[in-house]
């Protein structure tokens, strides 16, 4: 057998409690998301379809920054579960001791941190990219089928408004249209019955033929209004506006932040890089900080995990924008956060291997 019984039992728990945390830590922030992208859908700045590649690929992005936090709380919590029911005592006295379970859970984390290396060096980046396109070329078109009925629907900063009464449940089939728009520093106003899109027509861009309504050109104020009836009339639709291509530094290839010399680019690697390095840092702060006294309970460490893991990544954002900004020195970069959690793991390991002084049981106690 490639592993002893204990090890597989451990590899086992830490991965079944890692999917139970990833998937609630999934959901938890996708439902958030989902509010957000809803409202441009109903907006009208993307459509479904667009909302529902957006959500895949938050999921692949977001994967790439739980899977550490989640590895670090599943070990603490199998570990704090054994301790709490004195499953660690027996597995002390078959021989698996601190060194033991660093072993079986350093080799859990090596696929762990492969994952999470090949998710934000090389999946993210293109993830990113390709949603930014998404998004920008869905700037650029005109979607009828964003337009929220019974609503004003402005476009082009307010040069061109439509109101739609309802829709008929198609793409292009609209009810009770009315349209102010300005052409040529004159205002006109289209009232129609019914209209649709039609396709690109000769001068490249989407017109909307209305059908059955009048038309009403001239100026507010003044008397010379020129009103029509129509049994069909089309409009071409306002282009969004052009705007310069921005690439996000998250949406950079991870080969050309390596290449570039640019200490905001240099930022964004180690940014990256932080992440598998974390599921190895966090690993080592979990198994010392999931020690406790038998029947004690596991729910005080975890609330310190919850708080010393906020600090972990606030230091680590702290890290990349100092590096970025010139505060720190290059050379330090971000490695430092990890390298603070590797020692204050060994830190707690001596404390506890000190026999439990009382001051350190003292606080231990308040803490569980």
């Amino acid at each position: 057998m490639l592993f002893p019984i204990i090890d597989r039992m451990l590899i086992r728990e830490v991965f079944r409690a890692l999917l139970v945390i990833v998937s609630v830590l999934l959901l938890l922030i996708l439902a958030n998301s989902l509010v957000r992208l809803l409202g441009q859908v109903a907006g009208g700045s993307i459509s479904m379809k667009v909302m529902g590649v957006l959500v895949g690929l938050k999921i692949i992005k977001l994967l790439g920054f739980i899977l550490p936090p989640a590895f670090f709380f599943s070990v603490l919590w199998v570990l704090g579960r054994m301790y709490r029911d004195s499953e660690m005592v027996a597995l002390n006295c078959a021989g698996a001791g601190l060194l033991r379970l660093y072993r079986v859970f350093f080799l859990a984390a090596l696929p762990l941190a492969a994952l999470v290396a090949v998710l934000v060096l090389v999946v993210m980046p293109q993830a990113q990219a390709y949603a930014d396109n998404l998004q920008q070329q869905e700037k650029k078109q005109f979607r009828i089928g964003g337009l929220r009925p019974g609503a004003f629907n402005e476009f082009d900063k307010g040069r061109f408004m439509i109101y739609v009464g309802h829709t008929d449940g198609q793409g292009d089939g609209l009810r009770d249209l009315f349209i102010r728009y300005q052409l040529n520093g004159e205002v006109g106003v289209l009232v129609a019955s019914r209209a649709r899109l039609t396709g690109p027509g000769e001068g490249g861009g989407k017109y909307l033929v209305l059908e059955d309504g009048q038309r009403y050109q001239g100026d507010p104020g003044k008397t010379l209004v020129s009103i029509a009836d129509f049994h069909r009339y089309g409009i071409r639709l306002p282009d969004a506006a052009t705007e310069a291509t921005r690439v996000s530094r998250t949406a950079l290839p991870t080969a050309v932040l390596m290449a570039s010399d640019d200490i905001k680019l240099k930022a964004e690697l180690q940014d990256r890089l932080s992440a598998p390095l974390s599921v190895f840092a966090l690993m080592l702060l979990s198994v010392p900080l999931a020690r406790s006294l038998p029947r004690q309970g596991v729910y005080g460490r975890l609330t310190l995990a919850v708080i010393i893991y906020a600090i972990y990544m606030n230091l680590l954002g702290l890290a990349e924008k100092w590096m970025a900004k010139g505060v720190t020195p290059e050379w330090m970069g971000t490695w430092w956060v990890p390298g603070l959690a590797v020692l204050l793991a060994l830190v707690i390991t001596r404390l506890d291997s000190l026999g439990y002084s009382p001051l350190w049981r003292q606080w231990k106690v308040r803490l569980s």
